[in-house]
C-alpha cells in the first residue's frame, strides 16, 4: 500500500459544501424520531445494553456491573461497561432521559471518530477537501445513519479504534513515546468497549505499520536502535489492549460461572457463535446473506458500480489503496463469519475501512483533470445519491414509522411489584426486555430450561425472604399443557393461580396477599393491550343486589341467553323508546353469560334511554358506568371493557352505543354485563338498556 500522488489543483468548493451538506442531513436522519422505543432493530442486543446502564445509574457503578435477568449476583459482564458509564453519569449529570442520552452519546461518538478519518486520510497526502470527501463517505453510508443513533455500543468502539489507527501512524512515523502512549490507552478502551470491533481495526493497523515502517528499514536511512524504537512503539499498544481484553474476559467468565443460568454466555461456550466454522465461510448461503447485508445497508449497488468505474479512471496509488481497504473490510466479516451472518450491526466495526477506500478512489477521479467537471459531479451525486436512496429505503423505515411502544404488562409490572421485588419470568429466553421496561431486576428462565427446579431453587435460595414478587408467563403455542404449567409454578412459588393481569403476550401473577394492595393502587388506570383481573373497588349497592328469576323472558336480542342476573329494580325486556326489543338494565344490573367454548369476540350496544335526559324532564341522569367483564377464580375479574356514558353533557354518548372487543378471548370464566350509576351514585332516570349482546 503506498500513497497517491498529490493530486491535480481541483475545485475545493464543491467538496466543502458536499461535506457541510451530509453533515446537516446525517445530523437531521440521525435524530428523527429521537424519543420513540428503542424496540427498532436488535432490540435484544439494544436492551441488554439498556438495562445495564439503567441499574448504573440507579445502584451506583461497580466493575461487575449488573444485568439483573439471571438472579444473583446480577452480573453478566460482556464487554467492559465503557458506554454505559458514560450513558449512565450523563444522563445522572444532566437530568436527562437514558434513552435519549444513550442514542445522543452514540451519535457523539459517531462524530467523534471523523476527525480521526480526516487526520488518517491526511497520511496519504491528500488535501484538506478530498480528506473532507473521505470523511462524507463515511457520513453518508445507512450503516452509521442508523445505528449512530442506537442505545448501542457500536460508535463507541468504532471512535476508540480509529483513533487508535491515527495516533498509532504518529508513533510509528515520528517516532513519538506520547503518540504511542495516546495509542495504548485508546486501544485498551477499543478493546474493552468491544473487543471484535478492536480486532478487525489490529490488521490495518499492522498493515498503517509496516507501510510506515519498512521502507525507511529497507534503506536504512534511520539507525537500527529507532527503527526499533518505531516497532516497538507500534507493537506495545496492541500488547497491553491485547492483555487487558485478555483479563477482563476471564473475569467476566468468572462472573458468569457464578449463576447456573448464565454460565452459557462464557467465551468458551460462544467460541463457535463468535467465530463461526470454515464450513459456513464456505456456504453459497453465507455468501448470499452478506452481499444482502452489504448491497443494503453499507454500500448500494449503484454506488458500487460507480466506484468500479472510478477505480478504472484513476492512478494505481488510489486503487491500491480502495483494494487493500476493501479487505480490510472482507477480513472482518471472515473473522467473525457467524456475528456478520446474524447481525448486521456488526458492519459498524468494518464499514468505515470499505468507505475509506471509495473516499479514495472518489478523491481520485476528483483530481483527474482529464475528466469533464460535468462527469466528476455525476459521480459524486450518483456515489452519495445513491447512498442515502440506500438508507431511505432502508432503515429510515424505523424512524418513518416508529417501533411499538413498550409492552403494557412491563408497566403494570413497575405500578404493582415493590421497587425491590424480583420477577420471575417464563418464556422471553434471556431477553432484556421485561426487567428494563419494568425497572425491576429479575429471573428469566433460559429456553428449554424451564424444568429445572433445582437450578432455580438454587438461585431462589439467595434471594432475602419474600422478595420474588411476581412471575410473568408467556403464551407459547408449543406448550400443550400451558394450565397444568402454570399450576405446577403458582403452587411451587406461593402465587394466586388468577393471573392480575393478561395481555396479549403472556400473564402477571402475584402472591395472593399483594393483590389487593396493587389492585387499590392501579384501580381506575388502562394499560395498553393489558386487561387487569382485580377485585372491584368496594359496591355501595352490593347489598341491595337482589338475584332475578329470567325463566319467563325472551332474549332474542343475546347470544348465548344469559345464565343469571342481579340487580336492584329487576332485569326486563322493553323497548326504551327505540321501537325494538331491548334489556332494561337500571343500576345497579348485573348480567351473567356462560361463554360457548372457543369463543372470541363480543358484540354489543349499550344506551339511556332518551327520556332520562329530555330538556324537558324534571329531573336528568347523570350518567352510569358500563362494565364488561370475565369473573376468575376466587373473585378476581379480567375487565374487558369499562366506559362512562353522560350523555347531559356529551352528546356523543347520547342514543344506542356499540361496543365490539374482536379478540377479547378465549374465555375461562363467566362473562358479566354490568350497570353501575354515575360517581355520585345517584340513581335517578339512569334508565339504561342493553340493546343487543353477542358472544361469538
Amino acid at each position: 500500500m503506498s500513497a497517491p500522488a498529490t493530486p491535480s489543483p481541483a475545485p475545493a468548493r464543491p467538496l466543502v459544501i458536499l461535506f457541510l451538506g451530509l453533515l446537516g442531513l446525517t445530523l437531521w436522519f440521525t435524530t428523527r424520531a429521537w424519543h420513540a422505543s428503542i424496540l427498532d432493530r436488535h432490540e435484544f442486543r439494544q436492551l441488554q445494553t439498556a438495562v445495564s446502564a439503567y441499574w448504573m445509574k440507579e445502584a451506583g457503578y461497580q466493575l461487575d456491573y449488573e444485568t439483573p435477568v439471571f438472579g444473583p449476583p446480577w452480573s453478566i459482564p460482556m464487554e467492559f461497561p465503557v458506554y454505559q458509564w458514560i450513558v449512565a453519569t450523563t444522563s445522572r449529570l444532566l437530568g436527562t432521559p437514558l434513552e435519549g442520552t444513550a442514542r445522543g452519546v452514540s451519535l457523539g461518538f459517531f462524530l467523534a471518530a471523523l476527525p480521526a478519518v480526516y487526520g488518517l486520510a491526511g497520511f496519504l497526502a491528500l488535501v484538506p477537501s478530498r480528506r473532507l470527501l473521505v470523511v462524507s463517505t463515511v457520513l453518508a453510508s445507512p450503516t452509521y445513519l442508523f445505528y449512530a443513533r442506537t442505545f448501542m455500543i457500536e460508535t463507541t468502539a468504532l471512535c476508540f479504534s480509529v483513533w487508535f489507527l491515527y495516533a498509532l501512524a504518529h508513533a510509528v512515523r515520528d517516532p513519538s513515546v506520547r503518540w504511542a502512549v495516546g495509542a495504548t490507552a485508546l486501544a485498551t478502551l477499543a478493546a474493552l468497549a468491544k473487543a471484535t470491533t478492536f480486532i478487525i481495526f489490529l490488521v490495518p493497523g499492522a498493515a498503517i505499520f509496516l507501510w510506515l515502517w519498512l521502507p525507511s528499514w529497507r534503506r536504512r536511512d534511520e539507525s537500527g536502535a529507532r527503527a526499533w524504537l518505531r516497532a516497538v512503539l507500534a507493537a506495545c499498544p496492541a500488547l497491553v489492549a491485547v492483555t487487558v481484553a485478555a483479563w477482563w474476559v476471564k473475569h467476566a467468565d468468572h462472573v458468569k460461572d457464578s449463576n447456573p443460568f448464565s454460565g452459557f454466555l462464557t467465551s468458551r461456550e460462544l467460541v463457535k457463535w463468535n467465530w463461526g466454522t470454515l464450513e459456513q465461510r464456505l456456504s453459497g448461503e453465507f455468501w448470499s446473506a452478506s452481499w444482502s447485508n452489504i448491497s443494503s445497508f453499507v454500500l448500494g449497488e449503484v454506488p458500487l458500480a460507480v466506484l468500479l468505474l472510478c477505480a478504472a479512471l484513476v492512478g494505481s496509488p488510489f486503487r491500491r489503496v480502495a483494494a487493500w481497504c476493501a479487505a480490510f473490510f472482507l477480513g472482518g466479516v471472515l473473522l467473525f463469519s457467524n456475528l456478520f451472518y446474524h447481525h448486521d450491526y456488526y458492519y459498524c466495526a468494518n464499514a468505515l475501512l470499505l468507505l475509506f477506500g471509495a473516499g479514495a478512489l472518489l478523491a481520485g477521479v476528483w483530481d483527474n483533470l482529464r475528466l469533464p467537471f460535468a462527469a466528476r459531479m455525476l459521480a459524486l451525486g450518483l456515489f452519495f445519491g445513491g447512498q442515502v436512496l440506500l438508507y431511505y429505503r432502508g432503515y429510515a423505515e424505523h424512524t418513518r414509522h416508529p417501533p411499538a411502544p413498550p409492552p403494557g404488562i412491563a408497566t403494570v409490572i413497575r405500578d404493582s411489584v415493590p421497587p425491590d421485588g424480583v420477577v420471575l419470568i417464563y418464556g422471553w429466553d434471556w431477553s432484556s426486555q421485561l426487567p428494563y421496561f419494568s425497572q425491576r431486576r429479575a429471573i428469566t428462565v433460559p429456553e428449554g430450561r424451564e424444568d429445572e427446579f433445582k437450578v432455580l431453587g438454587d438461585i431462589l435460595n439467595k434471594l432475602p425472604p419474600r422478595r420474588l414478587a411476581a412471575m410473568v408467563v408467556r403464551h407459547d403455542p408449543r406448550r400443550l399443557d400451558r394450565l397444568g404449567f402454570v399450576r405446577e409454578r403458582t403452587n411451587r412459588f406461593k402465587f394466586s393461580p388468577a393471573p392480575f393481569a393478561t395481555s396479549a403476550e403472556g400473564e402477571l401473577y402475584l402472591p395472593e396477599d399483594a393483590i389487593p394492595a396493587a389492585a387499590a393502587k392501579l384501580q381506575g388506570r388502562s394499560f395498553s393491550d393489558v386487561t387487569l383481573n382485580t377485585r372491584p373497588a368496594a359496591d355501595p349497592n352490593e347489598a341491595k343486589l337482589q338475584v332475578n328469576d329470567l325463566g319467563a323472558l325472551d332474549f332474542p336480542m343475546t347470544t348465548p341467553r344469559p345464565i343469571g342476573a342481579r340487580s336492584m329494580f329487576g332485569i326486563n325486556v322493553g323497548e326504551a323508546g327505540l321501537g325494538r326489543k331491548v334489556i332494561l338494565a337500571h343500576p345497579d344490573s348485573e348480567l351473567s353469560f356462560a361463554p360457548p367454548p372457543g369463543t372470541t369476540r363480543i358484540t354489543a350496544e349499550v344506551g339511556i334511554s332518551a327520556a332520562a335526559y329530555a330538556p324537558d324532564a324534571t329531573a336528568v341522569t347523570d350518567g352510569v358506568r358500563v362494565e364488561i367483564f370475565e369473573l376468575r377464580t376466587e373473585g378476581l375479574r379480567r375487565v374487558l371493557y369499562q366506559r362512562d356514558l353522560n350523555p347531559v353533557k356529551e352528546p356523543g354518548d347520547r342514543g344506542p352505543q356499540p361496543i365490539s372487543l374482536n379478540a377479547a378471548g378465549p374465555f375461562n370464566g363467566i362473562l358479566v354485563f354490568k350497570i353501575t350509576p354515575g360517581p355520585k351514585n345517584n340513581i335517578v332516570n339512569d334508565w339504561a338498556y342493553w340493546g343487543s349482546i353477542r358472544i361469538q
